[in-house]
């Protein structure tokens, strides 16, 4: 079912030639993991999946693809810090990182207990890719 609902996604990784591209649905999520040739088409995996669902909010895909070193999303350290916004989730953050939203949550046990619980304001550590 929600290799139905994403089937576009899944096409445009395979005609970005994701190399090692592993589609899995387990337990109603649908795992996508691979590498990108590039941040660029890193980016536009994440921009179609934001197109099928706008506010990450179905929690339906854990997508774990990295680009090669140089991407965007990356600092060249060993991650960085975000400050929450009112209406931010883990998984929109994410986004905006090329990181999946557990990846963040694990960076932050220490200040997090619940995922969906984030507040603005919050100082989040966030992991490289």
């Amino acid at each position: 079912m929600l290799m139905e609902k994403y089937q576009s996604l899944i096409d445009m990784a395979n005609q970005l030639g994701i190399s090692g591209l592993n589609v899995v649905e387990s337990d109603n999520v649908l795992k996508i993991d691979g590498v990108a040739g590039s941040a660029e088409a890193k980016q536009q995996l994440w921009d179609e999946y934001g197109r099928l669902d706008p506010d990450y909010r179905s929690g339906d895909v854990v997508m774990n693809i990295s680009a090669p070193e140089g991407d965007a999303s990356s600092d060249g350290g060993s991650g960085s810090s975000y400050t929450v916004q009112s209406g931010d989730s883990l998984s929109k953050i994410g986004s905006k990182y090329g990181v999946s939203w557990q990846k963040i949550f694990d960076a932050n046990r220490d200040k997090l207990d619940d995922p969906d619980k984030i507040q603005p304001g919050q100082e989040l550590t966030i992991p490289q890719g």
